[in-house]
């Protein structure tokens, strides 16, 4: 009884959201952000940096790797910086 009482007084947590910081292509602006899923950044990402087109790539502000899996984005450190391209926008040193 008391194990049944605990879980529905408290319920699961969600997770812990992740800092990771992000840049636009130009490098020009740069934003902190706190996610716990790659679909909680891509949308964090587009409401801070205004991007009302929807269809962005992530990818690695070091390397230019596209981030695309969830899988992926939860073997990434805390603290990772990545780059927002818009459409036609590309990677650059």
């Amino acid at each position: 009884v008391g194990a049944v009482t605990r879980q529905t007084l408290f319920p699961a947590l969600m997770p812990a959201g992740r800092p990771f910081r992000v840049s636009n292509a130009s490098r020009s602006s740069r934003k902190g952000i706190v996610a716990s899923s790659l679909q909680e950044l891509l949308s964090k990402t587009l409401d801070a940096f205004v991007i009302t087109a929807g269809i962005v790539t992530l990818v690695l502000e070091e390397d230019g790797t596209v981030v695309d899996t969830e899988e992926f984005f939860k073997s990434l450190d805390d603290n990772t910086h990545f780059m927002v391209l818009e459409n036609g926008q590309r990677w650059t040193p």
